[in-house]
């Protein structure tokens, strides 16, 4: 969980840092549901669930957050009192409600790759899409009606050479028109492959169509472009839900340029 809250002082030593560590996610993440918060303190064992549940009912009782039921579950956000508190920066939420599926189901696979990687040793930070857009945003402030198109979380590696390794991910609920998937979203993708050999881009889908639909875009651009662009596409991948910790797990382990061993004794 750490790297995903690298953007937060947050001293792990005190006896507050469980109420902290909430307020702090439900600020990167928006919503996130019962389940999902003991899941994230349970990655490195920072706090029990009964201490995640002491903080969940004091932070509710004091008015820093929130919760709303949604079927037997509940989900946690920030109120603007819990949004002051931390100094947030990210626009509250006026409909925390907007879009819920997505962002839970986002905060799922957070957790599984959160997991996967918890003790690779060049992980680097976690990016949210909150995070993501906030950066863009602030490199083009003076530019009004702008679309950002951010990817749904992008996991940092530490390359042997000291550069950044990205992989961008995207959790694909809804299936985008056509158009929008061959002039706007996978050129932009291919590009960013093109320019970085090492970066990846991961779509991950429940929907059997979702996941065919994703694959004859990508079969689209090989033949129009594969030629000229050998071994990007490899590195564009749709998985479908089922596929996904395998073939993560693989990618993880396969990867030559997250797996670089550091020399000892060099100078």
């Amino acid at each position: 969980m750490k790297p995903l809250l690298y953007n937060y002082y947050i001293d792990y030593s005190k006896q507050d840092k469980t109420r902290l560590i909430i307020l702090c996610l439900l600020h990167e993440l928006r919503v996130v549901l019962n389940r999902q918060l003991f899941d994230f303190f349970s990655i490195e064992t920072i706090a029990s669930k009964r201490g995640v549940e002491d903080a969940l009912r004091f932070l509710r009782d004091n008015e820093f957050i929130e919760t709303s039921r949604i079927g037997k579950n509940s989900f946690h956000y920030l109120t603007k009192k819990g949004h002051n508190y931390i100094g947030g920066y990210y626009t509250l939420p006026k409909v925390p409600e907007y879009n819920l599926q997505h962002h839970l189901q986002i905060n799922d696979y957070l957790i599984k790759m959160l997991q996967l990687c918890h003790r690779h040793p060049h992980l680097k930070a976690v990016v949210s899409e909150r995070r993501k857009v906030y950066e863009v945003k602030d490199q083009k402030k003076n530019k009004k009606g702008v679309k950002y198109f951010v990817p749904d979380f992008i996991f940092v590696f530490t390359g042997e050479d000291g550069r950044e390794v990205e992989w961008q991910f995207e959790i694909e609920l809804t299936l985008k028109t056509r158009n929008r998937y061959r002039e706007g979203v996978f050129p932009k993708y291919i590009k960013s492959l093109t320019n970085y050999e090492d970066a990846r881009l991961i779509y991950v889908t429940p929907s059997p169509i979702i996941k065919e639909e994703l694959e004859l875009f990508r079969e689209y651009f090989i033949y129009q472009q594969g030629e000229n662009l050998e071994g990007v596409f490899d590195r564009l991948h749709v998985f479908s839900a089922e596929e996904f910790e395998y073939e993560i797990k693989q990618l993880l382990e396969e990867d030559k340029f997250i797996n670089w061993i550091e020399k000892k004794g060099k100078n």
